[in-house]
């Protein structure tokens, strides 16, 4: 059932992008910015992508009764997006409120199991040694057990899916595949999902080229690093082999708490059984329900403004450019003004012309343009 529930779901998202080519659009513009901060771009999705969803989730479903049940499904968030609400702006009201009714929860199972619970004597401990537990377990801790994964995980498994799936989609692009190149590649974790994911497409080959490339530069850097630690070669400038100790673990493990106990590593994830997949936190709960239509229309709006947005950016950076060389041309100018004006200066020098100061009267009168005089005195008459 589980094979068929992925084809199905395949299919589903195929189709979809036949209908609304416009969604794959916006993840490609979203991972060409990935591309240029440092580390695995997916994990940087998906770091990104679980604080917005914080953020609407505190904003807009903190009451929302059915984000309250499947909290309550789930005990709450993981550890890493737990963590991650404190960065999140304004989220202390929505937390303790939320926490609030879990914490209600859990102390009504706590209070039960304090009831429930009586010592085991000396010789029942022994023989459950040898033959194994025969009791029911804690009921508190059978409650635990039940839970359901974490209520943002199960969203970034699906994000994490398609992020991969469209890296190696326009991985034939020139575009898209000079960003990849000058980022620093997916991670150890997220290539092996890209291989479960795309064992049959035709870029996968060009990305674990890409890759080998990649981390065979990081092995020389990680080889000029320890060589540098020698004292006979301690004097030498250190470069970006400096922080390859660093961008090692990140490649090997992914990003910090992208990956905690509750997500595993990262594969063709599904939902679990008995769990409904539940909206997106980033859409809010009354998008619940909207009609396909209505979805494909807001992700043809988004993926509009999405290129309104690049546009816009690119006609700036036109326009700083354009404001940069009129002003070299200026000053180049000035620059050719001075030169003229230093020529016609040093010309006057050599042909043995006096300029007069402005304002002065020319002198009339003698030879050789020499002011007639009388008695020793200058003639100051006509």
């Amino acid at each position: 059932m589980s094979r068929v529930r992925e084809l199905v779901q395949d299919v589903r998202m195929i189709l979809q992008s036949v209908a609304n080519p416009s969604s794959k659009f916006i993840t490609y513009f979203q991972l060409l910015d990935a591309f240029r901060e440092p580390g695995c771009p997916v994990c940087t999705r998906l770091e990104r992508g679980a604080l917005r969803a914080l953020d609407g989730l505190m904003y807009e479903q903190v009451n929302d009764p059915f984000t309250r049940d499947r909290l309550v499904e789930s005990h709450g968030f993981c550890n890493w997006h737990a963590w991650m609400l404190i960065s999140v702006r304004n989220s202390a009201l929505g937390v303790a409120l939320i926490y609030r009714h879990l914490l209600q929860e859990t102390l009504e199972h706590l209070q039960a199991a304090g009831r429930e619970i009586h010592p085991r004597g000396r010789w029942q401990r022994l023989r459950e040694r040898l033959v194994g537990p025969r009791g029911e377990p804690i009921p508190i801790l059978a409650w635990r057990s039940r839970k359901s994964p974490c209520y943002l995980c199960t969203f970034a498994r699906r994000s994490e899916r398609d992020d991969l799936r469209t890296i190696l989609e326009f991985l034939g692009e020139a575009e898209f595949a000079e960003a990849f190149a000058r980022s620093d590649g997916l991670c150890l974790p997220h290539l092996y999902a890209s291989m479960a994911v795309g064992r049959d497409h035709l870029n996968l080959r060009v990305l674990l080229a890409m890759q080998e490339n990649r981390w065979q530069d990081l092995l020389w850097e990680l080889e000029e690093f320890a060589r540098k630690f020698d004292y006979r070669y301690a004097d030498e400038a250190k470069g970006r082999e400096s922080s390859s100790w660093h961008r090692a673990l990140e490649a090997f493990v992914g990003r910090v708490g992208v990956f905690g106990p509750e997500r595993g590593e990262p594969r063709v994830y599904e939902a679990p059984q008995g769990v409904t997949a539940g909206p997106t936190p980033t859409e809010g709960g009354p998008l619940r329900a909207v009609d396909e239509e209505q979805r494909a229309e807001i992700e043809c709006v988004r993926f509009e403004n999405e290129k309104l947005r690049r546009r816009i950016e690119e006609l700036l950076a036109r326009q700083a450019e354009v404001h940069r060389t009129r002003l070299a041309l200026e000053v180049q100018l000035l620059k050719l003004t001075s030169d003229l004006k230093a020529m016609a200066v040093d010309l006057a020098a050599t042909s043995g012309v006096k300029q007069a100061p402005p304002g002065a009267t020319p002198p009339t009168g003698g030879s050789n343009g020499q002011a007639s005089t009388q008695g020793g005195e200058p003639n100051l008459t006509n």
